[in-house]
Parts: structure tokens; sequence; C-alpha cells
């Protein structure tokens, strides 16, 4: 994997969670919940931003948007902030899995692009935590 590929991989991966998050947001009715939700949602801005300006070349596209969207949109019809966390737990859980396999899979990639996806890494796992108390 080359580090092009690593970084689109990384901005799919935070465009995932933040299109996801943009769903969810309004439907959430704990304030606490909320405002660890909309939290997070600053911190993939942020690291995005970071990305794109440390990666100019990068190519941001977000793949499966329309089928994320419509599976939120399904999967919140009838739901409750314990199933929206659940929902987000699950998308923290796989963003952790695709980073560390990134980083476990590739010897050779760019020191300043292995530190964004610990960086992605370190979020979801810090988020991952307090969304715990809402399952």
């Amino acid at each position: 994997m080359n580090n092009e590929t690593c970084i689109e991989e990384l901005l799919n991966g935070i465009n995932m969670g933040m299109i996801a998050i943009d769903h969810l947001v309004d439907k959430i009715e704990n304030t606490r919940l909320r405002d660890i939700v909309i939290h997070q949602r600053k911190a993939y801005g942020d690291l995005k931003e970071k990305i794109q300006r440390q990666f100019p070349q990068a190519d941001d596209k977000i793949k499966q948007k329309f089928m994320l969207e419509s599976m939120i949109e399904l999967k919140t019809m009838l739901t409750d902030d314990a199933k929206i966390a659940k929902m987000l737990t699950e998308g923290c859980n796989q963003a952790i899995m695709t980073v560390t396999h990134l980083l476990n899979k590739e010897n050779n990639i760019d020191m300043k692009l292995r530190s964004c996806v610990n960086d992605f890494e370190e979020i979801s796992e810090k988020y991952l935590e307090e969304l715990k108390a809402f399952l």
C-alpha cells in the first residue's frame, strides 16, 4: 500500500464518522451525549484539515456516502439515545480496526501520515470510551 492509498483510507474513515454524526446529532435527546458527539465531530474535522494541509495532493472522495446515509436514516427511524450510542460505538470500533490494520500492514508509511493515523485511532478510542456510558 502506498501513502496515497493510506491517506485515502484515512480520509474515508474520517468522512464516514463525520457523515454519521451529522445525521445523528439532531436525533440525540441527552445533552451530554450530544456534546460528546459534537466534540467528536470537531476532532475528526480538525484532523481532516490537518491531513489536507500536510498532504494537499490527497484525494478526498467519500466512498459509499449514499449507502451510509441511507443505512443511518433507516436505523434511526425508531430509535433512542442508546441505539444511537451503539451505532456510534460500532463506527468507532470499525475505525480503530481499519487504522490498526493499516499500521500493521504497512511499514513504509510517511511518518507524518503515520502520526495522523495514530491521531485518528486515539480520537476514536477516546470517544468510544465516552460513548460506552450511553449503551
